[in-house]
This record gives C-alpha cells, structure tokens and sequence, in this order.
C-alpha cells in the first residue's frame, strides 16, 4: 500500500499501481478548507489556513496497511466537525456499514443501494470492497492518559464517522449527442470535536487496511481495535434467565420464588450462570434503590433468594433515566443534563398511552454525570447492588448520556460525549468490578469496548414475525456485527423465544431463531418459563446451550446482499452450516463445498433429516421455506453422524 502526496496538496492511496482513494483534502464544518499555503515533504504535509494549520503525517506502510496521523495547531476558531478528508474520490463496488449502537444499521451495501441511499454512514469503522480486495479504515486510540485497577484507560476523545455519499448524474457527451449516467462515490472521515477542542490537537491515528474480503478487513480491523482498548472478551458465553420477554414489568418476588422453586425442580436442571431482575422492580427510573410494590423487602431480599436457589442475581438499570415522578429529580433537579434554552433534556415523553413500565412519569429526563454529586449517586447505586450480592448488570438506554456536548448544557462543561461517556463507564467498572458481568444495551458500541462483557445489537425481540418487535433488526444485525463478536464482546441477539403458549411465531420460525442466536456464538438467555414448556422445547433449549467456548462462525458471504444468512464454524476435520431463508418467499440455492470452507469429499449430513446429505460434484443443494433453516454437519470422515443433544456436542463427541 502507498500513500502518495500530490503536487496539487492532496493525497492518494494506492494499491498495486491502483488508486483506491484519492483527492484526500480536509475541511471543516462540512466545507472543504481554504489553503493559503500548502507545504509537502515525501511523509508530511502542513495545510495553513486564515485560521490555523492542519498537519498529515505519513506514521508508516507496509504491503497491507498504512496510518495517517493528523493534527492541528494554532486554531483560532472552534470546530464541531473536522474532516481528515472531505468527499475524498473512491470506485467500490460495495461499502461496508458498521452502526453507531443497537438497532443501527449495519451491513454490507453493493453499488446500487449505495445510490439508492444517497447517503451512508458508518461509526468508528468503514470496509470497502474492490473486488479483488477490500479495504477497512478505523481509527486506533493509542494514548495512555491514567491507569486504575490495573487496567489501562485509553485516550479516546472522538467520535470518528465515515460517510459515503453516492449519486448519479447525466452528462452531455460533446459531439455524440447524448447523455451518459456517471456514478460517483465520495468518501468522508470525520471526528466529531463539539467545539470542546483548544487551539492544538494530535488525533489517533487513521488505519488503513488491505484484505482480500470484506470479513477479513473487518476482522483484523476489529481485533487491533479491540486489544488496543483493552476488551474484555475472557468470559464464557453468558447463560441465563431474564425477567422480561415473558413477564414484563410484572414480575415481582412472588413470582421469582415460583419460578425458582420450578427451575430447581426440573431434571435435567438447567445450569444458568445469573437469574436477572429486570424492569418493574423501582417505583420510579433513577429511584434505583427505592422498594416498589413488587419487591417490598428491596432487591436484596430477592437477590437473596436466587442466591439460595444456587444461581449467581443480575440487575437492569438504566443509569442515564430520571422519570419526572422521582425522588430524585425532586430533590435534585441540578442533575439533570439540560438543553441549550436550559430545559430539561426530555429522552422519552410518556403523556399518552402506553405508560413504560406501568409508572405515572409523562417524561424522562438523562442524568448529568458532569455532576461530581450525580456521579457519586450512581456509584452508591452501583456499590449497593454489589454489596446485595448482583454480580451481573445490565445497563441500558446508555445512548441517552452519549449527548452531543455542544447541544446540551452540562454541570461542568469542556469535554466530548466520548469523554463524558467513558468515565461514567470508568466508574461503573471500578464499582462492580473485573468479576462482574456487564450487559450492555442501547448503547454505542465503540466507546463501550475495555468495559462490556456482552452487547445489545439488535432491537427487542417479541412473540411474532412482522411488527415492530419482529426479528428483522435482529437478522440485518446480528450477522452484521459479527465482526464485534468476541473481538469487542460477547454480541446480544436478546431473548430465545421458546414457548409454545401465547406466542404467534411459527414452530419454523422459533426453531431458525434459536438456531440463529446458538450458532452465532453469542450470549444464550430466555425469559420463558422452562418448566412450563413441552419437552420437545425444552430439548431445542438444551440443544442450544452454549458449552463454554468462545465459539464464532464466518460468513461466506458478507460482501454480498443476499436473501439468506450463512453461517459455518469449522475446527479442523469437522463443522457446521446454517442457512436461514429470512425472504417471504421459498429460495433454492446451490453451495460450493469450496465457497463454505470445506473440501468437496467431505460427508454433510442434515442434522433436521438425521440422515447424510448426497452432494452433486461437490455442490450443496437446498430449498429452505420462509422464514425457515437447514443445519449441516460436514466431516471429513465417512462414519455415520449421530443425533445430537446439544449443538456443540458435535466437536466433542466426533472422534478424530
């Protein structure tokens, strides 16, 4: 890879003799800068403006990668946005879109959704596909500013965004007398500073990286992205019970001892790690630690009992909420984030139906943790809910503290919304400490890697198939953030829908989830009460169990938009395929053995037919319904496969 400075004060990327970025220019607030003067040398070149001087050094290349290292100096004006280059040229054939939090969209769009959507923009990371390579480009915070517990806090002060802006136009072709479309594709990286920054900044570097395909840029990227912030990505697989996607805000201690005394009763007793408590407990969001109607005794009570029960408690929080019926924002309505005419920041208005959570607050406010007192509250809730015996947190609406600073009025002003947010993070993590497991949700993702163990990806899942708590965010999401998986944390697929009682989601379309979240690799929990449940779904429970292992499928094909999601996992001489037709309509497919990962000669065998699958020249063929799956197990060796009781049971129970 060779990045090239040009006479004309721009820079070049090449690969192999090609351009694959070019016009690589800064701007500021949307707009290219004006240059009075343009100094260059063969690594460095110093853009000077009426206002200041941007400066891009050329830190190193290798065959595969190159970083760029940007700064400025002597700045007289504030700067919301800086471009480290704006509407920079680029030929891709598709672009990779990786979201800002949970529900955003991610994944891969080919040349024409990207003009169809005018506008694409990616948070933190961005991959291009060439065709015979795919280009990543990321940011990597470096710095050390303070260490605590052993830990390394990485200085991470910027949002950085990506933006593909795609258009195609007419142009008059003198002389032939006709128009000809011309397609093209800008590329933008910005850092987001909210007019926080002084005169004088070194940024993080910019990393860019050569592949041969989309998931191998992402991979690498996401690995060198996730060490250098420190991961956490140590911890098995989470498996538990949550309170939520079948109770609700309903559930109260009666119930938790009902539903422990059943759990314990049944055989085989499922191991869950944690039984989590979730919404409902509090008598109004911010009043954590206050005793509602359903838990009279406060959650140190119920925590009591699932400890007595064998299991490990878990908590929901949402520590940025204050609903304006609580204890808290009347007595201390200081901290409260505001906006800029003083206002309370409203997040969530709730003055018609439905009421969340079955509470009175009309509106919710976002706590100020620029509030030296508001901060040390939340530490006391965090340090309760420890010394009662939580060792697993959920938190969640944690997008509604990532406030852009320079559109809110905080406490104590100065800093970025990554700033605010990481240290508000810091806290949490020094309060329940390394041994706990923290769940993130709604939250954004790249400033919550070093403190999640586990992460929300797509939206809530409910009892159907269309609507809103339909799977469809779940499908674009979860294999779109692959990539994050056991690299940044554990990915969240939410709750396995099991039930076969008040549920409109078809035996064919609970059997493909279950089988989505198992073979993903990611975190394993249900809300559904087990003992309540036929056997047939308790054994599809069973059988999606995760072992322990840090598991993680590759997708063949990520860099296409397809109608199915293919996953496999391969350990040397044996692995799996899954297929699941997420269409409205029945799709029969061809799959080379190569094009998945495997050798033409090896056996498949249909784990939903429990008999082999005979191969055509080395070709899977399959016709999966709507909504519906196939799971394959391949082996090199010709011994039949037997039946399996849990997924994973294949890679230990298969003799070499």
């Amino acid at each position: 890879m060779k990045c090239e400075i040009e006479k004309d004060g721009t820079i070049s990327l090449k690969h192999k003799g090609s351009w694959l970025l070019k016009d690589l220019y800064p701007g500021v607030d949307g707009k290219q800068i004006h240059s009075l003067e343009v100094r260059r040398e063969e690594k460095e070149i110093l853009w000077k403006t009426a206002e200041g001087e941007i400066r891009c050094q050329i830190k190193e290349e290798t065959e595969q990668d190159a970083e760029l290292v940007f700064s400025l100096s002597n700045w007289s004006t504030k700067i919301h946005t800086l471009s480290f280059f704006y509407q920079g040229k680029t030929e891709p054939q598709g672009f990779y879109q990786t979201a800002r939090g949970m529900e955003g969209d991610t994944g891969y769009y080919g040349r024409e959704s990207l003009l169809k959507n005018r506008n694409t923009a990616s948070s933190g990371l961005c991959s291009l596909d060439f065709g015979t390579c795919a280009l990543a480009i990321y940011t990597l915070p470096e710095r050390e500013s303070f260490q605590n517990k052993n830990r390394d806090f990485r200085e991470y002060r910027y949002e950085t965004v990506f933006e593909l802006d795609a258009w195609e136009r007419e142009k008059y072709l003198k002389g032939w007398g006709r128009q000809k479309k011309d397609k093209e594709f800008r590329l933008s990286c910005c850092a987001r500073l909210e007019y926080t920054n002084g005169k004088d900044a070194v940024f993080a570097p910019i990393k860019f990286l050569i592949t041969d395909t989309i998931e191998q840029s992402l991979e690498q990227a996401a690995s060198e992205i996730g060490k250098k912030l420190g991961a956490r990505t140590d911890k098995p697989p989470a498996f538990f019970w949550s309170s939520w996607y079948y109770c609700y805000y309903n559930f109260d201690l009666i119930k938790l001892k009902q539903y422990l005394a059943q759990l314990q009763s049944m055989k085989p007793r499922t191991p869950f790690q944690y039984i989590q408590i979730d919404a409902g407990y509090f008598p109004s969001a911010g009043d954590w630690l206050l005793a509602s109607e359903r838990y009279a005794g406060g959650m140190k009570e119920a925590f009591d009992e699932i400890i007595k029960a064998g299991y490990k408690p878990g908590i929901w929080i949402g520590p940025y909420m204050v609903g304006n019926r609580s204890l808290l924002f009347r007595e201390h309505p200081d901290w409260i984030l505001r906006n800029l005419e003083g206002e309370p920041l409203k997040a969530l208005i709730m003055d018609n139906e439905p009421k969340m959570w079955g509470r009175q607050d009309e509106e919710y406010y976002v706590l100020d943790t620029s509030h030296p007192d508001a901060m040390e509250y939340m530490r006391q809730v965090f340090r309760t809910f420890r010394s009662w015996g939580a060792s697993m947190f959920k938190t969640d609406f944690m997008l509604w503290g990532f406030q852009d600073s320079s559109r809110v009025r905080r406490h104590t002003p100065g800093k970025t919304s990554v700033e605010y947010f990481r240290e508000f993070l810091q806290m949490i993590f020094e309060t329940i400490g390394e041994e706990s497991y923290w769940l993130g949700c709604i939250a954004p993702f790249q400033p919550f890697i070093g403190y999640a163990n586990g992460m929300r990806v797509g939206g809530d899942v409910g009892a159907c198939w269309e609507g809103e708590y339909g799977p469809q965010s779940l499908l674009r999401c979860l294999a779109g953030s692959n990539y994050m998986n056991h690299n940044y944390y554990q990915t969240d697929p939410d709750a396995v829908m099991l039930r076969d009682f008040h549920i409109r989601l078809t035996e064919r379309e609970i059997y493909s989830l279950a089988l989505l979240a198992a073979v993903s690799g990611s975190c394993i929990y249900t809300s559904d009460p087990l003992f309540a449940l036929s056997e047939e779904r308790q054994k599809l429970f069973r059988f999606i169990q995760p072992d322990g292992k840090r598991r993680k499928p590759y997708l063949p094909f990520l860099g296409q938009e397809r109608r199915e999601i293919v996953m496999v996992h391969k350990e040397r001489t044996k692995g799996l395929i899954y297929i699941l037709n997420k269409s409205e309509e029945t799709i029969k497919e061809l799959y080379s053995m190569e094009e998945l990962g495997f050798s033409k000669n090896w056996k498949v065998w249909s784990l939903e037919k429990k008999e082999e699958e005979m191969l055509w020249q080395g070709i899977l063929v399959t016709e999966i319904p709507p909504h519906g799956c196939r799971l394959y197990a391949v082996s090199a060796q010709k011994k039949e496969i037997k039946s399996l009781e849990n997924l994973w049971g294949f890679f230990k129970d298969f003799e070499e």
